[in-house]
């Protein structure tokens, strides 16, 4: 049976420490991101990306990650759909409010 020295164990326990240590920010990264909307990702992705980045490119990679969050099951589908209800409801009701002024009142 082969002996362990002292410097071999603490190598060990120190690289046992890092992947643990790199397993829990990875962790807490993809919660980070999991739940959110596509718009959100989308905003989150382009506003990380550097400056020298254009905005096609910009809009790609985003694509990109976004359809591998939805491959993934990570994004928040239902988030989108509320947001987009809502903003219909408020664009009718601006709207409405709108066609409302212009009648004359008697």
């Amino acid at each position: 049976m082969k002996r362990f020295s002292k410097h071999n164990l603490i190598r060990m326990a120190l690289l046992a420490g890092g992947a643990a240590l790199v397993a829990k920010v990875i962790g807490a990264k993809k919660e980070q991101w999991t739940g959110l909307s596509e718009s959100e990702v989308r905003h989150k992705v382009e506003s990380g990306l550097p400056d020298k980045v254009a905005g096609e490119k910009r809009a790609a990679v985003a694509d990109k990650v976004v359809a591998t969050m939805k491959t993934r099951g990570l994004l928040d589908e239902d988030a989108d759909e509320t947001t987009t209800e809502v903003s219909e409801d408020v664009e009718s009701d601006i709207a409405a409010e709108a066609d409302s002024d212009d009648e004359p009142s008697n």
